[in-house]
């Protein structure tokens, strides 16, 4: 490495990695100026990367800038649920007395889904007058209103299909690793953009925040294994499952029409993408359910036993489907690698065929003997190609078909986890303002009871009234937590209704297409097999003795050449 290449490094790592700057950011910037030669160091002088580095810096303090002034004035996209109420961070708490009610709101962002919940008997008493107004203030809310999403070019459109192929595979450089990228088309509206593995994590975590109580599909996980990276087996299998993402994300009509999908398919500047990323990074979040965008403005909330019970058998099924399409994966894995070793022993049949039929040439034995190793020869290759291609469809077609439903019923799971958390807090603090209230009214200290003063003059003895207006802050509490609840509840079931036809019609098709291959395979292996049978004019001596001479000579060639 020369002097001035190394002072290139030393500098840009100075001003730009320990500054805090997004090394791909800049790599992208330097594209921007010298096309894709821009990332090499030794096509810049260090007189032009200083400078370029000045201009980089300047437009990244503008955007920031701009982006807080924009957060200042308004609250960009609140199309997500998470605040302290809103993110599942919500634990409610009373001590033994009952004089003190507190709701804890944890700020914390990684608290995972699973975190200790309330007792399930806390919500066995629910048939006891839970799904209606009752005497203590706790109202049943069916819709409410929200925010109505924007549609975008998208939404004019039916039976779009998405297609992802494989691009280039991109060097490392100063900032990065070297990557693989994914060019992603849409024929009906002639989009095509150019993206890599991370781009698809990233977008999939900021759908997961923008669209709670959505069942998000999932991608496939990122290969840690050094040069593993590029294998052609494992790009191929990452395409197909990047493929079905975006196209499980169209039947989706809230994602399909929301606009960081289309900024997601469309956007070819890889600079004006990056910023957009950066702008849905910054974006801040609703502080209520009625901050939430859906494509009516209106949210399903309602809470009633009908509706609880469908969820349990949701839950229910859940866990067993995701038991069964494990055990099938295994089975069909088994049976994979059951099939190979099958491959394996036909080819070495087949080449044990090919030495017998030589050998039997070498010493000019009968053209019966000869004819006869060859067509067996034959015989067990394409048995061996037919039981590779029948192979093919059932570990990567069907295989990989039921593992994907099986990852995506465990983002369902993770949906539920979320609606168990709810539907804990909901019936624990329930119970506690109503015991609570109860315990108020029977002191008769109306200091502690926290009427508003519009209705302090209320007759304190009338027990309903009085259960109705006290403490209306803490139910007003347990009324927003019933709320989410419902809409999440109501959520599950109906992603699962959703994800239902999308997959029996998917699974209907998958069948279909798999039946026409292995039609082809075994007419295939049946055409091959009667060709011997019969005596077919390619397995006639003299067209065996012509093979071999060609092949021969073919080899001789070889030998000279190298």
């Amino acid at each position: 490495m020369s002097d001035e290449e190394h002072q290139k490094q030393i500098y840009l790592r100075e001003n730009i990695l320990d500054k805090g700057y997004d090394g791909e950011d800049f790599a992208s910037f330097l594209i921007s100026k010298k096309g894709e030669e821009g990332v090499n160091l030794k096509n810049w002088s260090l007189d032009e990367l200083k400078s370029t580095v000045q201009e980089f810096i300047i437009i990244q303090s503008q955007k920031f800038n701009q982006i807080n002034s924009i957060q200042n004035n308004y609250n960009i996209y609140p199309n997500v649920i998470n605040n302290m109420i809103l993110n599942n961070n919500i634990n409610t708490n009373i001590n033994n007395n009952g004089n003190d009610f507190e709701f804890i709101q944890q700020q914390s962002q990684s608290m995972p889904l699973n975190f200790p919940m309330f007792n399930n008997s806390d919500n066995n008493n629910s048939k006891n007058n839970i799904y209606q107004n009752d005497i203590y203030g706790i109202t049943d809310t069916e819709i409410i209103n929200c925010l109505t999403q924007e549609k975008n070019d998208l939404a004019k459109f039916d039976n779009i299909k998405i297609e992802i192929s494989l691009g280039e595979k991109k060097p490392g450089t100063f900032f990065s690793k070297a990557y693989q990228t994914y060019v992603i088309t849409i024929p009906t509206l002639n989009l095509k953009v150019v993206r890599r593995y991370s781009d698809f994590e990233w977008f999939r975590s900021i759908l997961i925040n923008l669209f709670p109580g959505r069942v998000i599909p999932p991608i496939p996980k990122k290969n840690k294994i050094g040069g593993d990276r590029f294998n052609e087996e494992f790009l191929e299998k990452r395409t197909r499952t990047l493929e079905k993402f975006l196209n499980l994300l169209l039947e989706d009509p809230s994602i399909k029409t929301s606009q960081i999908f289309y900024d997601f398919v469309s956007i070819e500047e890889l600079n004006i993408f990056s910023d957009k990323k950066k702008y849905y990074n910054s974006i801040k979040l609703p502080q209520s359910l009625k901050e939430y965008k859906s494509l009516n403005g209106k949210l399903d909330v309602k809470l009633d036993e009908n509706r609880e019970s469908i969820y349990q058998k949701i839950k229910n099924e859940t866990d067993i489907s995701q038991e069964l399409l494990s055990k099938l994966n295994k089975q069909i894995k088994s049976l994979n690698n059951e099939i190979n070793t099958v491959i394996i022993r036909l080819n070495e049949i087949a080449k044990s065929c090919e030495e017998l039929f030589l050998n039997s040439v070498k010493y000019n034995e009968s053209n019966e003997i000869k004819i006869s190793y060859y067509e067996l020869n034959e015989m067990f290759k394409h048995w061996a190609n037919a039981l590779k291609k029948q192979n093919t469809v059932t570990n990567i077609d069907i295989r990989e078909y039921f593992k994907y439903s099986k990852n995506t019923l465990k983002s369902m799971k993770e949906l539920i986890n979320t609606v168990e958390i709810y539907k804990q807090n909901y019936y624990k603090s329930r119970r506690n303002l109503i015991t609570k209230k109860e315990e108020l009214f029977k002191k008769g200290d109306i200091t502690k009871w926290d009427l508003t003063p519009s209705n302090k003059n209320i007759n304190i003895n009338d027990k309903n009234i009085v259960f109705a207006n006290m403490l209306h802050n803490e139910t007003n509490i347990v009324n927003n937590l019933k709320n989410i609840y419902g809409y999440y509840l109501n959520s599950v079931n109906s992603e699962f209704i959703r994800l239902q036809e999308i997959f029996s019609f998917s699974h209907k098709q998958n069948l279909i297409d798999n039946a026409k291959k292995e039609i082809t395979t075994i007419s295939e292996l049946f055409k091959n097999i009667s060709d011997i049978a019969v005596g077919s004019p390619k397995y006639n001596i003299e067209n065996i003795n012509k093979q071999i001479y060609q092949e021969n000579n073919e080899i001789n060639k070889d030998e000279k050449l190298n």
